[in-house]
């Protein structure tokens, strides 16, 4: 079984039993407080995927960090994937439960990258504009600095890219400077 499957499966699972015993949120939360621990800390990353530590001691190691830290339902979740010898699926795993809360709530994750960081009216005037021209109901706006672009700003979101950046529309005018067919070329 491929891992995107496994993940979806897992992640169904859980989903649907924080839903039925009214704790989705609590769940939702817990998932990315693991999540932040395991994207901010690559050794932590490492020993879930490595497969030479044992799955005793991972799970040492893991209800160590997040015992009372987490919802039971995530606390038993991630016991049965270390006895299952899957923990070193979690981080697909979590990924793919996020995905699937998005979609059952209709929120839409969407990445805002600019040059300097945007204020809150214009954070706001963004996740409104999505809403009415893309048509999207719910926008989970994320907002990352990339300095390289000089000015404007890149939206993705689904398989979608708008980039109105400066730095691509100082590339495209180069280009047409590269490719000017009225001027002779020697």
């Amino acid at each position: 079984m491929s891992a995107t499957k496994l993940a979806a499966r897992y992640a169904k699972s859980v989903l649907d039993l924080a839903k039925e015993q009214g704790k989705l949120e609590l769940v939702l939360s817990d998932m990315r407080l693991i999540q932040s621990a395991i994207d901010s800390n690559r050794e932590f990353y490492l020993m879930l995927k490595s497969p030479i530590v044992h799955g005793d001691k991972k799970m040492e190691v893991v209800l160590g960090v997040f015992h009372n830290k987490v919802n039971e339902i995530t606390e038993s979740f991630i016991g049965i994937l270390m006895r299952k010898n899957r923990e070193s699926y979690l981080p697909e795993i979590i990924q793919a439960f996020i995905e699937q809360y998005n979609t059952l709530h209709h929120i839409t994750p969407v990445t805002v990258i600019t040059a300097q960081p945007i204020s809150e009216e214009l954070h706001n005037t963004i996740i409104n504009r999505l809403k009415t021209e893309a048509g999207l109901m719910k926008v989970e706006l994320t907002q990352e600095v990339d300095p390289a672009l000089i000015g404007g700003y890149v939206l993705r979101w689904d398989n979608k890219l708008i980039d109105n950046s400066i730095a691509r529309g100082l590339t495209l005018l180069k280009d047409e400077f590269d490719n000017n067919d009225y001027i002779r070329k020697f």
